[in-house]
């Protein structure tokens, strides 16, 4: 019986592989990490999209409260042009009473003038002087009542603003007290919303960080299930073939309409 001669192992075939391109871990353990990841963007957009609403709030109260401001100060220029136009029909009535003072003094002695006329030349010229007087002194009366209406009607129009101003200040001041307070309540809030997430950003590749980021800044939210085929934030369905990927869970996957980062619950696991 001819005996075959064993064979002397070779040398082991050279590993093409660059080290940091081998696989180093099961399967299944490779796609445990790329769960968390996706878990932890999951968690990263749900932080993100309650600090957004948040500081959007935060945002808000002082907006409305500048509103409102402005409806006070435009209501105070009303209310003080109308205080003004009393104010300058008040100088006009004193300074028609003392006119009127004046030419009553003026018509005393226009009178007296006409008294000592000696001639008809001055005596017509004395009654022409009269008659200037008394028609300036009429007309000073028509236009110190005409004042005094509008002195009557402004002030009367200005009750309404006058009240609506100070319920407006008073409705303000409450409000910027409260706003103090709300302030700092959703800001304690946000700082407990947002406790954590450098822990859940952490967990991520820089490459899906980027993406998200990005995508943050435009979307909200930047993460969202598929439900039924269907990605929740765009409405649009997936083909079948992707869908088939997303279920596997073995890649983060984009949305191919809206390109929001997309996940099957399923992959999350519990």
């Amino acid at each position: 019986m001819r005996v075959v001669p064993s064979r002397q192992p070779g040398p082991a075939a050279p590993d093409l592989l660059p080290a940091a391109k081998r696989g180093t871990r099961p399967a299944h353990e490779e796609r445990t990490t790329l769960r968390e990841q996706l878990r932890a963007l999951v968690k990263l957009a749900e932080i993100d999209s309650q600090a957004r609403g948040i500081d959007d709030r935060l945002k808000g109260i002082p907006a409305e409260l500048d509103e409102r401001r402005a409806a006070v100060r435009a209501l105070e220029a009303l209310v003080e042009r109308q205080r003004s136009t009393i104010t300058e029909a008040e100088r006009l009535l004193a300074q028609q009473d003392n006119d009127i003072a004046s030419r009553n003094d003026a018509l005393s002695k226009a009178k007296g003038k006409s008294a000592k006329a000696r001639t008809m030349r001055e005596a017509e010229a004395a009654e022409r002087e009269l008659d200037s007087i008394r028609k300036s002194i009429k007309d000073g009366e028509t236009e110190k009542e005409r004042l005094r209406e509008k002195v009557a009607q402004t002030t009367a129009a200005l009750a309404d603003p006058t009240k609506t101003l100070d319920e407006q200040k008073a409705e303000l001041a409450a409000s910027e007290a409260a706003a103090e307070t709300k302030l700092g309540d959703l800001r304690t809030e946000r700082e407990r919303v947002v406790a954590g997430r450098d822990e859940y950003a952490k967990k991520i590749d820089k490459q899906y960080i980027r993406l998200y980021d990005r995508l943050r800044t435009k979307l909200t939210p930047a993460v969202c299930e598929v439900v039924g085929e269907t990605c929740i934030g765009c409405r649009m369905q997936m083909p079948p073939q992707r869908f088939i990927q997303l279920q596997r869970g073995t890649e983060i996957m984009q949305c191919q309409m809206c390109q929001r980062i997309v996940f099957h619950k399923d992959v999350l696991g519990d």
